[in-house]
């Protein structure tokens, strides 16, 4: 039986005496069932509120335990072990080695260590056979030099073009 039925058959009792002449029931007997429906919402909206206050205290408490050594990921995705803990901000060290600052609100969860490893092999050090690096600033300028020589060598056909064309209507 639902909270709805008991609404129902509350409604449906009767009241006074059962041949119809007399007195009416208490004041209380039409307004029973409103009554009844608004404690069970007020009931439900309590323990709904006490529940949402207790994730987020659990979450204010995760982020105050949080350590030097500890693997953790960001809200925005980063992952990185944190080095440093200072007031309301963590200093974090990515795989690669780099280091940020992140306010302690930033931090969504610990990262169990068969993930990170997970997480890390998706990274390699070394780049991938196709991509060779660059070793030299010179080297990068000298490229971008022949570019920009190879562009002006493809523009100056064309110019002369022009000028033969030129050439043609005054004659």
């Amino acid at each position: 039986m639902s909270l709805l039925d008991v609404v129902w058959l509350a409604d449906e009792t009767p009241t006074g005496d059962q041949t119809g002449t007399g007195g009416g029931g208490s004041i209380l007997s039409g307004s029973m069932p409103m009554i009844i429906l608004f404690g069970g919402m007020i009931l439900l909206m309590f323990f709904m509120s006490r529940r949402n206050k207790k994730k987020q205290q659990d979450v204010v408490d995760f982020r105050k335990s949080l350590a030097p050594g500890q693997r953790i990921m960001t809200v925005g995705g980063m992952i990185g072990t944190i080095t440093k803990t200072q007031g309301d901000t963590v200093t974090l060290m990515s795989p690669e080695g780099d280091q940020s600052v992140y306010v302690r609100r930033a931090i969504r969860s610990l990262v169990p260590d068969d993930e990170w490893e997970a997480m890390i092999a998706e990274y390699p050090d070394e780049p991938e056979d196709d991509e060779e690096p660059l070793e030299d600033a010179d080297e990068v300028e000298a490229e971008a030099d022949e570019a920009e020589s190879a562009d002006e060598d493809e523009d100056e056909p064309e110019a002369d073009d022009k000028a033969e064309g030129e050439d043609d209507k005054k004659a």
